[in-house]
């Protein structure tokens, strides 16, 4: 299994295989006052699988602050299917991390985990604004 490509958004559908996305590349959210609510930061992933991947692999979208602690999680499970014929297949990841609340300006990070193993981290810095 690979991570093709992974980031933040603001929003994110996927149909058919074909992700839309809006405002794409998010690593820095500002706030005027702390804590802040942001109400929505979309966590975008294409994963490229193998056959021997084949079966259900469960994932989880992690928010961390800048002290290591956990602000949000999202789990599920992703089910990977192979036709006899298939050599590798894709599959998009589309979660939404809802009313992420920041109580602190510094690093943060969103990262993925499918069936317990790191894949990807998105650095995401909060600073404050004027």
């Amino acid at each position: 299994m690979e991570i093709d490509y992974a980031f933040l958004c603001d929003a994110a559908t996927e149909h058919q295989g074909k992700l839309n996305a809006l405002g794409i590349g998010i690593d820095q959210l500002g706030a005027a006052t702390l804590p802040a609510v942001h109400p929505r930061l979309t966590f975008v992933a294409r994963m490229r699988f193998e056959p021997e991947d084949d079966g259900e692999r469960h994932f989880t979208v992690r928010a961390m602050d800048a002290d290591g602690h956990e602000m949000g999680c999202v789990e599920g499970e992703i089910f990977v299917h192979f036709a006899p014929e298939d050599s590798m297949t894709g599959a998009n990841l589309v979660v939404d991390l809802v009313n992420l609340e920041f109580t602190a300006v510094g690093p943060h990070e969103v990262s993925l985990s499918i069936d317990g193993e790191q894949l990807v981290m998105l650095p995401l810095e909060v600073s404050r604004t004027p």
